[in-house]
């Protein structure tokens, strides 16, 4: 093959994955992440990582209350994924979507999703901290691009500006 007769290489997405937790900043992610999976015909995974009882509970919650509160995050976490489903469905009828709902800590999920869903590209937002609120907050967003299996794109809104 003559140097002049490279292999084409496709920029297209198969499978974009959006982290989201339902609030306004992640929904900043969601017109790139849909202009990207109709440009490319990429199928979108949808992620909602829920948290760890353990960083929501007080030390009044014990034994089946922690499995109450467990199985209703749950059902929460569904409900809500399924609303973004139908939500998608009207905004983008063609596009193919996945739900996925995950427990633990947000980035690592991010990340194991991200693999074994084998994504070619994750899309989320971030607040853009710096600082002493960096520090003590950390940032899934930094986490998630640091280890990546794939390029991440982050979105920052300007109204979200720490």
């Amino acid at each position: 093959m003559s140097p002049r007769e490279k292999p084409a290489v496709s920029s297209a997405y198969r499978r974009i994955l959006w982290p989201t937790d339902f609030s306004p900043l992640a929904e900043a992610a969601l017109p790139h992440v849909l202009k990207l999976a109709r440009e490319s015909g990429a199928e979108l995974v949808v992620l909602h990582v829920l948290p760890l009882p353990l960083l929501f509970a007080g030390p009044e919650i014990a034994g089946a209350m922690w499995v109450q509160v467990a199985r209703e995050n749950r059902a929460k976490g569904k409900a809500a994924l399924h609303r973004m489903r139908e939500r998608l469905h009207a905004m983008a009828p063609t596009l193919r979507v996945q739900s996925v709902l995950a427990q633990g800590v947000p980035f690592d999920r991010i990340l194991r999703v991200a693999k074994r869903r084998r994504c070619d590209l994750i899309v989320l937002a971030t607040h853009g901290r710096t600082g002493l609120r960096h520090v003590l907050l950390g940032s899934v967003a930094e986490n998630v691009v640091r280890q990546a299996p794939c390029p991440v794109l982050t979105v920052h809104p300007p109204r979200f500006k720490s």
